[in-house]
């Protein structure tokens, strides 16, 4: 059996040197040490042959052979049945060192991975993997909607995205367009980093390798993917998102929350609660793209992380930067 996972919880958590972190979040002795047990199982599998078995051609392939990492991005069926459970199982042992889902309901059900997607549309899963070791060292996923049929943003049917639920708004709205669907609408999940990993280049690179394997999906999808929602830490994820160029409504003041029964209610129990957000697929998103692949491929003129961030920063603060969307302005 697998755990549901419900809430966004996107994030990019600071890391630990090399020890993991201990799960403390489960009553039970017993869960606690079920939950000890599941991290170790996923921290010995290696993904090194992922790459070569991947099913037809990646929405991003990004091989960086600086920092010996490599990010592959696809769709739900793009990915063996085998590496699919593995990344829902990164996905969930990375939680449960963060006592971001609980360990009893893990415990419970005997997760040893996120539930499997069954929804009208292909997710999309970003991963980035150390080359030597197979190991995975980051990962982002985009969700699709759960309505069978794609309805208006503003359509009082629509379902739900689970941000949307945990902080009790409607973040789509806003941008209801004739032509725009909930199918065209992705949700941004578990934004993550291993737990594991000493503060070094491939640190340092992992999450613009996921900013980067998302934003060559989204340039491919066209309009298949044209608003994207979530929930994200102001000076983590947010950060991120900002400088590839999305240009965020961020509402503040939400008491998120989720049902005491729902495996995830842990993650909306911390000092700093993420924030929800929306934002439209910039139109220049690709500009984006050719700044950061060109620094990570080592053919970028930009001498340092520092540099390219400042180009990115300077490129938001240009007027008229973003023009209309494919099919219609999302302003």
């Amino acid at each position: 059996m697998s755990a549901p996972g419900r809430a966004a919880g996107a994030a990019l958590p600071a890391a630990p040197a090399v020890e993991p972190v201990e799960p403390v979040g489960g009553r039970d002795p017993r869960a606690r040490r079920y939950a000890r047990d599941i991290i170790g199982l996923h921290d010995r599998l290696s993904y090194r042959r992922l790459p070569a078995e991947f099913r037809g051609d990646p929405l991003s392939l990004v091989e960086d052979p600086h920092s010996a990492l490599v990010t592959v991005t696809g769709r739900d069926s793009q990915f063996p049945s085998r590496y699919l459970k593995g990344l829902l199982g990164f996905r969930l042992a990375q939680y449960l060192r963060l006592n971001w889902i609980s360990a009893d309901a893990v415990h419970r059900t005997a997760a040893f991975h996120e539930a499997l997607p069954h929804t009208p549309v292909e997710n999309i899963h970003t991963v980035t993997l150390c080359a030597r070791s197979g190991k995975i060292r980051g990962y982002v996923g985009l969700a699709c909607s759960a309505d069978t049929e794609s309805l208006p943003l503003d359509s009082a049917r629509r379902t739900p995205f689970p941000t949307e639920a945990a902080h009790g708004i409607d973040l789509l709205g806003r941008y209801a367009r004739p032509g725009l669907g909930t199918h065209q609408a992705f949700e941004f999940k578990r934004f993550l980093r291993d737990q594991t990993m000493p503060r070094d280049e491939q640190y340092t690179r992992v999450p613009w390798h996921l900013m980067l394997g998302v934003g060559e999906a989204l340039l491919g999808l066209g309009d298949g993917v044209r608003v994207v929602l979530g929930d994200a830490k102001e000076h983590v994820a947010l950060r991120h998102l900002r400088l590839v160029g999305f240009d965020l409504h961020v509402v503040d003041g939400t008491s998120p929350r989720l049902s005491a029964t729902d495996p995830m209610a842990p993650i909306y129990r911390q000092t700093v609660v993420a924030k929800p957000f929306a934002a439209p697929v910039p139109t220049d998103i690709g500009w984006y793209r050719d700044v950061v692949r060109s620094y990570l491929d080592g053919t970028s003129e930009l001498a340092s992380w520092q540099a390219v961030i400042t180009t990115l920063a300077a490129r938001r603060r240009q007027p008229g930067r973003s023009g209309p969307v494919r099919g219609g302005a999302l302003r």
